[in-house]
């Protein structure tokens, strides 16, 4: 079994100009997107999301309270977006809260740096 590779995917660094590309083209639509679209950005945030999400969670021990519990609010939230299927991600509502949390993710996660 080679665990090298989940290594390197988890070790990578964050792509936070890709990251705020896909969270964008989702919430500055200002019309609807093409299901295939929806289904694209729909599993690039999930695998965004996947990403800073254990990244701020180590972060929180080190967070003051009111940064902690906005931090707490945001993790329990993405776990939640995160437990739907695929066919439901591309939902425009499940979609656009998926953009927000990873939004507010990756400012967390820039906020408080690398744990």
């Amino acid at each position: 079994m080679n665990t090298h590779a989940a290594t390197d995917i988890t070790s990578a660094p964050l792509d936070a100009v890709l990251i705020r590309q896909s969270y964008n083209t989702v919430l500055l639509a200002t019309g609807h997107l093409p299901q295939e679209q929806r289904a694209h950005l729909a599993g690039l945030l999930r695998g965004h999301a996947g990403l800073l999400l254990p990244e701020v969670e180590n972060q929180m021990p080190h967070m003051r309270r009111e940064w902690r519990h906005t931090a707490e609010h945001v993790v329990r939230r993405t776990h939640h977006a995160l437990d739907v299927t695929a066919a439901e991600l591309w939902r425009a509502e499940r979609l656009h809260d998926l953009a927000a949390l990873t939004r507010s993710l990756l400012t967390l996660h820039q906020q408080f740096g690398p744990a």
